[in-house]
């Protein structure tokens, strides 16, 4: 939208001016850092990492810029420019960089038992391969050293965890595909107990998969963590029409009728409640395209897309499959009645709801109740780092960083002036410093750094660095005087050249996304209290704050979504049961597994992230595939002559084992995401098949209950 165009806008420009905010910070923690030893062993590897194509420059303990104050001058040269050998010399640079501001928990671990390399990258637009080669690199050259311990390094950034979440991705890709193949075959035998069927099932479940992934690609997708969930997905729910359809087949006679006419009265009955749980759930995902989020669209809109293909595979590929076969023994052998436990299960629960529907009605209310208070603590969060989990590398990197440098997420503030030289004048600096005074305030800003903070240390060190003059030049001529003595290039990533843009860069160690909103608005308020007309553009920005307002919008469009798919799918089963009263009792179990889904995650402090947010719109789809099935038999039945109850009954021991078998194969095929690698698809795995078991729940037990509410026949 409008907004999210101008946060990108802002942040590409300010990039333009002030490079890649994006970097990686290679932390490590050592007895002795200020040995003669590791600082040579830093020299190196800062040389060697500098020496990387992709890297722009790396700031170090060993070139840091250190400014050396004299009566009335200053110098600025790199902290250590020879490595000294004598202890008293090492001692010096040690103090040096605990007592600057500038270095001290910024080059080096506040305790002067770590540092840093600081490894800024140069630009790299369309470059997809960039970010992976750059961390292969850097891994090379710190692995190619033997003075610091290997295990003592922890890389650190948003490069890094892009980078981690891509190879991920590839991993529970290569995982996900065989282990839902043998749950898909393993079920399948078990419910079908033919190989015949199974072995067409198959194959229609693996075109659909292909094709299904050649529309990822054409609707322009790529692989993603969002879209590593497509395959199987779409295998456990182009399964569930196979059952339907070897279910209904096998039960008939086919040792006297020829096949052909067995298929097409399978068919005949079939297509219209499989087009309706087909069409139903691509609406539930192609609702997903309206989000904002590229990964989500693209995985909304080939999901869509895959299951029109399942309908189109499962009424051709399954009635070929099934006549090329015609003459196996599987489905040439006659029907045999056998009772299996599935059955038997299905076939008591039918009998005994009527007498006990008041108690499941009364039930259902009660986890309704419940359900709305725990829906009413789900709190938003979309920390990218607890996506992974804690024995990760990834995360525990992170988190050594964030205790021992104070984090490596950055809110940047942009001060654009209309004329050059504006950040000269006191009245500037003083806006600028203030805004920097604010947030070292803030509990959770570790470091904050601005022209300013190279300022008051020139003021310092021209005074003899006496402490009393770590303030800003009180005039113009001054400023202009220790910019013109000033030699170095640090200072130039927080201020043009031309001294008409400036910025400020906090580093925080806050995560939680919806406290860094609150940050960001306290922060936006105080901008617009203290300087409502000073004349500078002053805007939030930096890759944290468009993230941040990013995946915050995820979770606020998929509510869009959930609405717009809720009232597309029962507009459409108030026009296929042609009955208000069915249209509405329909509405009834499809959203009570969404309601009690909330519930567990309010209960349980799942967070509403960019997975979980998306699992409302997909079950609705998905959820209302086994209510149409029910119905649809349950409107045939009483189109026989058959009673409110007896009708419900005889659907029941029809259509409750191949819904009970579908719900499980979807169970299966959600629970399989709990091996990822990443919280979110874990969590998006685990509620998912919790979905479908309310679903199951909701279709067996208070859907019939509802329907012999005030029917005096079982």
């Amino acid at each position: 939208d409008l907004q999210t165009s101008v946060l990108k806008v802002t942040y590409d420009r300010f990039k333009q001016v002030f490079g890649e905010d994006e970097f990686i910070v290679v932390g490590f923690s050592h007895e002795d850092i200020f040995s003669a030893a590791v600082l040579k062993a830093i020299e190196s590897l800062t040389a060697q990492l500098e020496d990387i194509d992709e890297v722009k420059e790396v700031i170090s303990l060993t070139n840091v810029e250190y400014i050396e104050g004299k009566d009335f001058n200053f110098i600025v040269r790199p902290l250590v420019e020879e490595i000294p050998e004598n202890a008293e010399a090492l001692q010096e640079i040690k103090e040096r960089s605990l007592n600057t501001p500038l270095i001290n928990r910024n080059i080096v671990f506040q305790e002067g038992n770590g540092a840093i390399f600081l490894i800024r990258t140069k630009s790299h637009q369309d470059d997809e391969a960039y970010d992976a080669r750059l961390v292969q690199k850097v891994k090379d050259v710190l692995d190619n050293q033997d003075v610091i311990n290997k295990e003592a390094f922890h890389l650190a950034s948003w490069v890094i965890t892009d980078v981690n979440m891509s190879s991920f991705m590839n991993q529970d890709m290569a995982l996900f595909m065989p282990l839902t193949y043998l749950m898909i075959i393993i079920l399948l035998l078990v419910f079908l107990r033919r190989i015949v069927p199974v072995v067409i099932s198959i194959i229609t479940v693996s075109i659909c998969l292909l094709w299904t992934m050649a529309a990822l690609y054409l609707v322009g997708g790529a692989m993603s963590p969002m879209t590593s969930i497509l395959s199987p997905l779409i295998m456990a729910l182009a399964v569930s029409d196979c059952i339907h359809i070897f279910t209904d087949f096998l039960k008939q006679e086919r040792s006297a009728v020829p096949v052909k006419h067995v298929v097409q009265n399978t068919l005949r009955r079939l297509w219209v409640p499989c087009f309706l749980t087909s069409l139903t759930t691509a609406i539930g995902f192609a609702s997903l395209s309206l989000s904002e989020i590229p990964p989500i669209r693209h995985f909304g809109q080939a999901a869509a897309i895959g299951m029109l293909i399942e309908f189109v595979l499962a009424m051709s590929l399954i009635p070929l499959g099934i006549y090329f076969f015609r003459n196996s023994k599987s489905l040439k052998a006659p029907f045999k009645r056998a009772v299996s436990p599935l059955e038997r299960v299905v076939g008591r629960l039918g009998n005994v709801i009527p007498d006990i529907r008041y108690f499941i009605s009364g039930l259902a209310v009660l986890l309704v109740i419940l359900s709305i208070l725990g829906a009413a603590r789900i709190e938003v969060e979309t920390d990218l780092i607890n996506y992974f989990r804690e024995d990760t590398e990834v995360y525990q990197d992170a988190r050594f960083v964030d205790q021992e440098l104070g984090g490596v997420n950055t809110i940047e503030v942009s001060l654009q002036a209309k004329e050059v030289d504006a950040f000269l004048k006191p009245g500037n600096l003083k806006i600028v410093e203030g805004i920097a005074d604010y947030l070292r305030k803030k509990g959770e800003v570790t470091k904050v750094m601005a022209m300013t903070s190279f300022l008051k240390q020139m003021n310092k060190s021209f005074h003899n660095e006496n402490q009393e003059y770590y303030t800003l030049p009180d005039s113009r001529q001054l400023t202009a005087q220790y910019l013109f003595i000033y030699g170095g290039d640090e200072m130039y990533n927080f201020v043009t050249s031309d001294y008409d843009w400036a910025r400020v860069s906090a580093r925080i160690t806050e995560h939680n996304s919806s406290e860094i909103q609150d940050f960001i608005i306290d922060l936006q308020q105080y901008i617009e209290r203290e300087c409502p007309d000073c004349g500078l553009d002053i805007r939030v920005t930096g890759k944290t704050y468009l993230v941040n307002k990013l995946l915050d919008r995820i979770v606020s469009s998929q509510i869009n979504t959930l609405t717009t798919a809720f009232a597309i799918i029962f507009v459409i089963l108030f026009i296929v049961f042609r009955s208000l009263k069915l249209g509405l009792l329909s509405l009834i179990p499809n959203s009570l597994p969404i309601l009690f889904i909330l519930g567990v995650m309010g209960f349980l402090g799942i967070p509403l992230n960019t997975a979980t947010a998306i699992i409302a719109a997909v079950a609705i789809g998905i959820a209302v595939d086994d209510t149409i099935h029910y119905l649809s038999q349950y409107q045939r039945e009483r189109e026989k002559g058959e009673s409110v109850g007896q009708a419900a009954l005889i659907a029941m021991k029809i259509k409750g084992v191949p819904i009970c078998t579908t719900s499980l194969i979807l169970v299966g095929g959600f629970g399989i995401l709990v091996f990822s690698h990443f919280v979110p698809t874990i969590q998006f795995g685990f509620l998912s098949a919790l979905v479908m078991v309310f679903a199951l729940i909701s279709d067996i037990l208070i859907l019939p209950a509802l329907l012999a509410l005030g029917s005096k026949t079982k």
